[in-house]
């Protein structure tokens, strides 16, 4: 077990509805749970430019101007793994479509209201959702 956390990023993802984009993720910590686009921070990258190529890796769609929305501290208890997990903000692009570019990683995606989210979340999201992370809150969005 390596003791020391990692770096997750997902991106908040809304459309002109004010619908949140989330995939059902596969086969890793999560599994069958909902959560925003993302994937983990590499050597040297900003948190705008990860989370910009992890959106395009998972999506094909390209976001511009990412915003730092907060940082949630997460244990994964059956994983014991421990990751501090950045979350950043950005518009959907109107002109561009959504893929399921990692199949094996996501079963698919789709836009959710705020106020009509699935019950199984992934826990950073769970976590910001919850007020429980450092930075702006979900009231204030």
């Amino acid at each position: 077990m390596n003791n020391r956390p990692r770096v997750g990023i997902g991106a908040l993802i809304l459309n002109h509805k004010k619908e949140i984009l989330l995939g059902q993720r596969l086969g890793s910590h999560g599994e069958y749970m909902w959560g925003p686009p993302g994937g983990h921070l590499e050597f040297g990258e900003s948190f705008e430019n990860g989370i910009i190529r992890e959106v395009w890796e998972e999506t094909a769609i390209r976001i511009v101007n990412p915003q730092f929305i907060c940082v949630t501290n997460d244990f994964f208890v059956n994983e014991q793994t421990h990751y501090v997990s950045v979350l950043m903000m950005a518009t959907f692009p109107l002109d561009q479509v959504i893929k399921n570019c990692e199949p094996h990683k996501v079963k698919e995606w789709e836009w959710f209201a705020l106020n009509n989210l699935p019950a199984e979340l992934f826990f950073p999201f769970k976590q910001f959702l919850s007020n429980k992370g450092y930075g702006i809150k979900m009231d204030q969005l």
